[in-house]
Protein backbone atom coordinates (compact mmCIF):
# COMPACT_ATOMS: atom_id res chain seq x y z
CA UNK A 1 0.00 0.00 0.00
CA UNK A 2 1.39 3.39 -0.94
CA UNK A 3 2.19 6.01 1.65
CA UNK A 4 -0.66 8.23 0.39
CA UNK A 5 -3.21 5.41 0.74
CA UNK A 6 -2.00 4.65 4.27
CA UNK A 7 -2.38 8.31 5.24
CA UNK A 8 -5.89 8.38 3.77
CA UNK A 9 -6.88 5.21 5.62
CA UNK A 10 -5.46 6.61 8.83
CA UNK A 11 -7.36 9.87 8.32
CA UNK A 12 -10.58 7.93 7.84
CA UNK A 13 -10.03 5.67 10.82
CA UNK A 14 -8.42 8.16 13.18
CA UNK A 15 -11.60 9.67 14.66
CA UNK A 16 -12.74 6.24 15.81
CA UNK A 17 -9.31 5.15 16.94
CA UNK A 18 -8.40 8.17 19.01
CA UNK A 19 -10.98 7.44 21.70
CA UNK A 20 -10.23 3.73 21.74
CA UNK A 21 -6.45 4.01 21.81
CA UNK A 22 -5.89 6.90 24.19
CA UNK A 23 -8.47 7.04 26.99
CA UNK A 24 -8.83 10.11 29.16
CA UNK A 25 -6.20 10.31 31.93
CA UNK A 26 -8.81 9.71 34.66
CA UNK A 27 -9.89 6.48 32.98
CA UNK A 28 -6.38 5.01 32.95
CA UNK A 29 -5.84 2.17 35.38
CA UNK A 30 -3.46 2.56 38.30
CA UNK A 31 -0.48 0.26 38.69
CA UNK A 32 -2.34 -1.64 41.43
CA UNK A 33 -5.35 -2.09 39.14
CA UNK A 34 -3.13 -3.44 36.38
CA UNK A 35 -1.41 -5.85 38.79
CA UNK A 36 -4.84 -6.92 40.05
CA UNK A 37 -5.95 -7.58 36.47
CA UNK A 38 -2.87 -9.77 35.97
CA UNK A 39 -3.71 -11.69 39.15
CA UNK A 40 -7.27 -12.21 37.90
CA UNK A 41 -5.87 -13.51 34.62
CA UNK A 42 -3.62 -15.94 36.53
CA UNK A 43 -6.69 -17.10 38.43
CA UNK A 44 -8.59 -17.66 35.17
CA UNK A 45 -5.65 -19.71 33.87
CA UNK A 46 -5.82 -21.94 36.94
CA UNK A 47 -2.59 -20.59 38.43
CA UNK A 48 -4.23 -20.30 41.85
CA UNK A 49 -1.19 -20.14 44.17
CA UNK A 50 0.36 -17.36 42.06
CA UNK A 51 -2.92 -15.46 41.89
CA UNK A 52 -3.49 -15.77 45.64
CA UNK A 53 0.03 -14.54 46.34
CA UNK A 54 -0.58 -11.47 44.17
CA UNK A 55 -3.99 -10.83 45.72
CA UNK A 56 -2.60 -10.89 49.26
CA UNK A 57 0.33 -8.62 48.34
CA UNK A 58 -2.05 -6.10 46.79
CA UNK A 59 -4.55 -6.47 49.65
CA UNK A 60 -1.79 -5.84 52.19
CA UNK A 61 -0.82 -2.75 50.18
CA UNK A 62 -4.40 -1.43 50.42
CA UNK A 63 -6.14 -2.58 47.20
CA UNK A 64 -9.84 -3.26 48.04
CA UNK A 65 -10.69 -5.54 45.08
CA UNK A 66 -7.66 -7.72 45.81
CA UNK A 67 -8.68 -7.88 49.47
CA UNK A 68 -12.09 -9.27 48.43
CA UNK A 69 -10.44 -11.96 46.31
CA UNK A 70 -7.93 -12.85 49.04
CA UNK A 71 -10.75 -13.22 51.59
CA UNK A 72 -12.82 -15.35 49.26
CA UNK A 73 -9.90 -17.60 48.28
CA UNK A 74 -8.97 -18.00 51.94
CA UNK A 75 -12.52 -19.12 52.73
CA UNK A 76 -12.92 -21.40 49.71
CA UNK A 77 -9.47 -22.99 49.87
CA UNK A 78 -10.42 -26.56 50.80
CA UNK A 79 -13.70 -26.77 48.89
CA UNK A 80 -12.60 -25.23 45.58
CA UNK A 81 -8.83 -25.44 45.51
CA UNK A 82 -8.16 -28.53 47.62
CA UNK A 83 -5.93 -26.67 50.05
CA UNK A 84 -5.95 -24.27 52.96
CA UNK A 85 -4.52 -20.88 51.99
CA UNK A 86 -2.32 -19.22 54.55
CA UNK A 87 -4.23 -16.27 56.01
CA UNK A 88 -3.64 -14.96 59.51
CA UNK A 89 -6.51 -13.55 61.59
CA UNK A 90 -5.05 -10.02 61.52
CA UNK A 91 -4.81 -10.17 57.71
CA UNK A 92 -8.39 -11.39 57.44
CA UNK A 93 -9.59 -8.52 59.64
CA UNK A 94 -7.60 -5.97 57.61
CA UNK A 95 -8.85 -7.35 54.30
CA UNK A 96 -12.45 -7.34 55.50
CA UNK A 97 -12.17 -3.75 56.68
CA UNK A 98 -10.44 -2.68 53.45
CA UNK A 99 -12.96 -4.41 51.17
CA UNK A 100 -16.00 -3.27 53.12
CA UNK A 101 -16.98 -6.88 53.81
CA UNK A 102 -18.75 -7.81 57.03
CA UNK A 103 -16.56 -8.90 59.91
CA UNK A 104 -15.52 -12.48 59.14
CA UNK A 105 -15.84 -15.45 61.41
CA UNK A 106 -12.38 -16.97 61.52
CA UNK A 107 -12.21 -20.74 61.89
CA UNK A 108 -8.95 -22.43 62.79
CA UNK A 109 -7.51 -24.56 60.00
CA UNK A 110 -5.27 -27.61 60.35
CA UNK A 111 -2.25 -25.46 61.28
CA UNK A 112 -2.09 -22.37 63.54
CA UNK A 113 -1.04 -20.06 60.68
CA UNK A 114 -3.89 -21.20 58.43
CA UNK A 115 -7.42 -19.87 58.79
CA UNK A 116 -10.72 -20.00 56.96
CA UNK A 117 -13.14 -17.10 56.78
CA UNK A 118 -16.76 -16.86 55.75
CA UNK A 119 -17.51 -14.32 52.99
CA UNK A 120 -19.52 -14.07 49.78
CA UNK A 121 -17.59 -14.41 46.50
CA UNK A 122 -15.87 -11.27 45.15
CA UNK A 123 -17.70 -9.07 42.69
Amino acid sequence: MSKVRRVLWLALLAPGLVGAVSPAPKAQATLADRLHAKAVEMFRQGRFPEAYGRFIELANAGHPASARYALWMCEQGPALFGKEWDCAPHEVEDWARLSGAPAPSVVAGPAPAQRRVSHPPPR
